[in-house]
């Protein structure tokens, strides 16, 4: 699985960065129960005919949860084969990147911005 990065920024922010390709298609599930505001970008460096989906779970393992793509405002699923912002609805305990259509040579970055409401 993608091991994602972490970057505190100020006001209670944080930003995760995955890197998915063919060969490493799911990232790993982080927790960010208290982050209400979430924010998902999803970079097709190069798309490789993938399709990137971020996905959620309320289980406690992430490792044996069942994961299930998550909606942008609108209620539509998060998923691209190019390049989307998008903001995340659902307030769900693990959250992950997953290409669901590998494609070939596929190479995406995914960015989820989130902003914590807890003091």
């Amino acid at each position: 699985m993608a091991v994602p990065t972490k970057t505190e920024h100020s006001g209670r922010t944080v930003v995760h960065d995955w890197s998915l390709t063919t060969a490493d298609a799911t990232g790993d599930a982080i927790s960010v129960p208290g982050s209400s505001d979430r924010t998902v970008q999803l970079i097709a460096d190069t798309a490789g005919s993938a399709t990137c989906i971020l996905e959620g779970s309320l289980d406690a393992d992430p490792d044996t949860g069942t994961f299930t793509t998550l909606t942008d405002g609108q209620g539509n699923a998060i998923s691209g084969t190019s390049t989307i912002i998008e903001m995340v609805a659902e307030n769900v305990l693990f959250v992950r990147p997953r290409l669901s259509t590998v494609g070939s040579g596929a190479l995406w970055s995914v960015r989820l911005f989130s902003r914590s409401t807890m003091r």
